[in-house]
């Protein structure tokens, strides 16, 4: 029963950081990969932020701090005229609109063949307003009719941690003050965060761009106070690159808390980070976590755990018509637990690890990529150990396996396991064996190919390799079964969780300088290993999967 636990999107609110000048004005809309010479093609995770159509936000990457950039020269102060103002105020204003629509081929949820449709129909207006009076700044950013219209299954039949949220007329996602200066700035209020490629701090701000697959639909948000500051910046030189952060954190929303359910999660943060430019930087972070939940009268729910992550991005080549970048992160987690408390063990022990390694060289028109990733396993649910890493929800790789297959079957094994007419009372933690579309217990190897068409068409595709660090075990058909690990299909599951093959194509056109629209189509053919081996011999049948996207942003 422990699949559920704290993967642990811990530190869902971590700090990072920006280099654009402070105070200087917003980045014009562009398309989102060009793909040519000038404006090579960058992956989501190592790319800047703010050029995705799909997103539409001009802004900076949120959780980042606009310090000046760390290889630049000092500014020499020019004296102010008697007739400057003390305070300039100034403001701009993103938008952006997404509509998708997606399908996936009926796949069996439970050994009983229970099924649903999923097809999709989403929608997103997204809107961030920005006012600065000088070092002083109000950033909000807000979505209207956010989510599935129709076509996802009734939490009666998955429960509600889905990989699709269902619609929502409005969510808040920042409302903060911030004051900066040369070289620091402080923030206060309701943030979204995003640490190195997000495994577990995620923003869910944009989707991913021409080359990787997937679609956002949460962000990690946190009521924050947070100090950034580079205090080695009047040095010079090298110095300049050293960045420190230090947060103290109220967490609303991540992966395994909500405040909105009594969840009451607080952080403690402190980062440093070595940022020559944004394509050259490594840092670490380190998170306490306390989470209790305010309903829970017993001692259950409750979660005490350290997060260490270490991550980063380098450009080790740029040429004209070549280049090649890595970027990087690892994570370690220990501590202790009651969410998935058994009959063996009141207090679990925790101690998870997850990786993940995103590459790309690009030469001329063409661009290859491979990624790599690891999240630990937890073979035996009824010990006193904690084991399995979760990704967080928004990091998503490949289109099937992860965000529908894994997503939907762990989702029915919950509501199975919290069935009174199966299993008398719920066991501790059932409700959040639903992964949302997390990667967990497994590792993969995903290598594609981009080749840009033309600077306003990319196709993209390649094979996605997955196994289980872990043997896939349902937690509910395991205990039934006489403690054998079986599979959310009642089989017994080898290691090889399967094989993918996603192709995309991306088109984006600027019909005035201001405006930015992006058409999207991606799709796949999931082919299952002998993790899902079925009772009578054989192995679950293939699932196909496709989605269409369209982004407008201004």
């Amino acid at each position: 029963m422990k699949s559920m636990i704290l993967g642990l999107a811990l530190c869902a609110a971590t700090p990072a950081f920006a280099q654009t000048d402070a105070g200087a004005p917003a980045v014009e809309p562009k398309a989102a990969n060009p793909g040519d010479d000038v404006n090579p093609t960058l992956l989501r995770e190592l790319g800047p932020a703010g050029d995705d159509a799909d997103a539409g936000m001009a802004s900076p990457t949120p959780m980042q701090v606009d310090l000046p950039p760390a290889a630049a020269p000092a500014k020499k102060e020019e004296p102010k005229k008697p007739d400057d103002p003390a305070w300039e105020l100034t403001a701009k204003l993103a938008a952006s609109i997404r509509l998708s629509y997606a399908g996936t081929t009926p796949f069996p949820f439970d050994a009983d063949r229970t099924t649903s449709t999923i097809a999709p129909l989403q929608t997103r207006v997204r809107v961030s307003p920005e006012i600065h009076l000088g070092g002083l700044g109000l950033i909000v950013e807000a979505d209207a009719a956010t989510g599935a219209i129709i076509g996802i299954p009734p939490d009666s039949l998955v429960g509600d941690r889905q990989p699709v949220p269902a619609i929502r007329a409005l969510e808040l996602r920042k409302v903060y003050l911030e004051y900066k200066w040369a070289s620091g700035a402080f923030r206060v209020g309701q943030q979204t965060s995003q640490w190195g490629l997000g495994l577990l701090a995620n923003d869910g701000a944009q989707d991913p761009q021409a080359g990787d697959f997937g679609q956002q639909h949460f962000g990690n948000l946190t009521y924050r106070a947070m100090l950034v500051a580079r205090p080695l910046f009047g040095k010079g030189g090298a110095f300049r690159a050293f960045e420190t952060a230090i947060a103290a954190d109220l967490i609303v929303r991540d992966n395994f808390g909500e405040f909105s359910r009594g969840d009451r999660a607080f952080q403690g943060v402190l980062a440093v980070r070595f940022n020559k430019d944004p394509e050259n930087n490594f840092g670490v972070y380190a998170v306490y976590r306390n989470q209790r939940n305010i309903f829970s009268t017993d001692g259950g729910r409750a979660t005490d755990a350290v997060v260490i992550d270490f991550a980063g991005r380098w450009q080790f080549l740029k040429r004209r018509n070549r280049e090649f970048k890595v970027g990087w992160e690892f994570v370690g987690i220990t501590g202790t637990t009651t969410q998935a408390r058994n009959e063996n063990a009141e207090l679990l022990k925790i101690g998870q690890f997850g990786m993940a390694i995103k590459s790309q060289y690009r030469i001329g028109r063409t661009s290859i990529y491979l990624d790599g990733g690891y999240a630990s396993g937890d073979q035996n649910a009824a010990d006193d150990r904690v084991e399995n890493f979760r990704f967080d929800r928004d990091y998503k790789v490949g289109l099937i396996l992860f965000d529908q297959v894994m997503a939907y079957q762990s989702g029915r094994s919950g509501v199975r396991a919290s069935d009174p007419s199966l299993t008398g009372v719920a066991p501790e933690g059932a409700d959040l064996l639903g992964t949302a579309g997390s990667i967990t217990g497994a590792w993969y190897l995903f290598p594609r190919v981009k080749i840009a068409m033309s600077d306003w068409l990319d196709a993209f595709g390649g094979p996605l390799f997955a196994f289980g660090t872990a043997k896939l075990a349902d937690p509910f058909n395991t205990r039934i079964g006489g403690g054998t690990p079986l599979n959310p299909l009642g089989g017994q599951p080898g290691l090889y969780l399967g094989t993918e093959v996603d192709l995309g194509v991306q088109a984006r056109f600027k019909p005035i300088p201001e405006l930015t629209i992006s058409v999207t189509a991606e799709g796949g053919l999931f082919l299952p290993g002998d993790a899902y081996t079925l009772p009578g011999g054989g192995v679950m049948a293939p699932v196909g999967f496709g989605r269409l996207r369209l982004g407008v942003a201004i």
